[in-house]
């Protein structure tokens, strides 16, 4: 029995890797999406480094990033609709996120309940969930961003307008991809509920402890993450509650797939951006980097989690960072950070998976 239960355990450890490593070839690729998510990053920071204002121009990149990675796919209509959804989230969080930002341990509480509040709205089911899944992303990107610009109201405006120059840029390259006649094949989704329909269900969710899984479970981790961050302040374990908001899904899966692409490919990244800090490139092969990093989200992103999160990590990290490679320690907090995120998101994945089967 125990040599039985030996060899399933291995078999499934082979089946979970090969499904980490597994590169879809079904996603549709969005032209639309990565040359705006390209040009949106890259030239910005092009601006910036040529007249001697990168800090400003990262800033507007912040912006670009957050809304960045919407296609042309259904139409003007529909990609318009998908930037309204994506503007909506990206803006809130970047306004809360300006002002609740350095005011030590109070803003770490502030990000847990607004993280809460908004995991608890995403029972509302979709289209709901997908903007409170991104503005606690945000915010959480945005916040330490924040922390570390003295002039909060001159970087939310740069950030706005980072924001908007990738909706232009995406409405403009989506207009001339359709011009060409390059139609995209619209996505089909179910109509939206009535809101009188959306609210009954939202209450009949939230009176069971399935409906307040996903925020508990979200709190619950950022919390610790709030917790460490502050009883180890000379470490950058800001890491650790940006990784909980990337894993933690709403289906609960014990050990998730994506937990593991997350962990790998934040190694490989960091490995990148080590090797990164060696080379000390010049800067027009860093900025030319960073928009070919950005231009491959929106397809790794449907492709292959391991790889996105390879992209993403160093873009996030020279961003952090100012557009300059940080030093070696900081690149192993962010991984161990990185690891400690996952074993969190597994651990409160595993406690909540064993209540809500006792509950039936």
């Amino acid at each position: 029995m125990g040599q039985n239960g030996s060899v399933m355990a291995k078999q499934n450890a082979k089946s979970h890797l090969a499904a980490a490593f597994r590169w879809s070839a079904d996603a549709e690729t969005d032209w639309v999406a990565i040359l705006a998510s390209a040009i949106g990053m890259a030239a910005p920071i092009l601006l910036g480094a040529v007249t001697g204002w990168l800090a400003p121009a990262l800033s507007v990149a912040v912006g670009s990033l957050l809304v960045g990675g919407v296609g042309a796919r259904g139409g003007f209509r529909a990609q318009a609709a998908a930037l309204i959804a994506a503007l909506a989230p990206a803006a809130a969080a970047a306004v809360i996120a300006t002002g609740l930002a350095g005011h030590g341990w109070p803003s770490d509480a502030g990000v847990v309940v607004l993280a809460g509040l908004a995991g608890a709205l995403a029972a509302m089911g979709r289209p709901v969930s997908g903007m409170a899944i991104r503005f606690i992303l945000l915010l959480i990107i945005t916040m330490a961003v924040a922390e570390n610009v003295p002039d909060r109201a001159g970087l939310l405006l740069l950030i706005a307008v980072g924001a908007l120059w990738m909706s232009a840029l995406s409405l403009v390259l989506g207009a001339l991809a359709r011009a060409a006649g390059q139609r995209a094949s619209p996505e089909e989704t179910a109509p939206p509920l009535p809101l009188r329909q959306r609210l009954a269900r939202w209450r009949r969710a939230l009176a069971r402890l399935s409906g307040w899984q996903y925020a508990l479970r979200l709190t619950i981790c950022l919390s610790i993450a709030g917790l460490l961050r502050w009883l180890w302040p000379g470490h950058h374990l800001h890491w650790i509650a940006l990784t909980v908001a990337l894993l933690i899904e709403w289906q609960i899966d014990a050990f998730p797939v994506r937990t593991t692409q997350r962990a790998l490919g934040a190694a490989l990244g960091v490995l990148a951006t080590g090797v990164l800090l060696i080379a000390t490139p010049p800067d027009w092969l860093l900025i030319a980097a960073m928009g070919v990093l950005a231009g491959l989200r929106p397809l790794l992103r449907a492709r292959n989690y391991l790889a996105y999160s390879a992209v993403m990590t160093p873009l996030i990290i020279l961003l952090l960072d100012a557009g300059q490679p940080p030093d070696a320690g900081v690149l192993v907090d962010r991984l161990i950070a990185t690891l400690i995120g996952a074993a969190l998101v597994i651990a409160t994945n595993l406690v909540f998976e064993r209540m809500l089967a006792k509950r039936g």
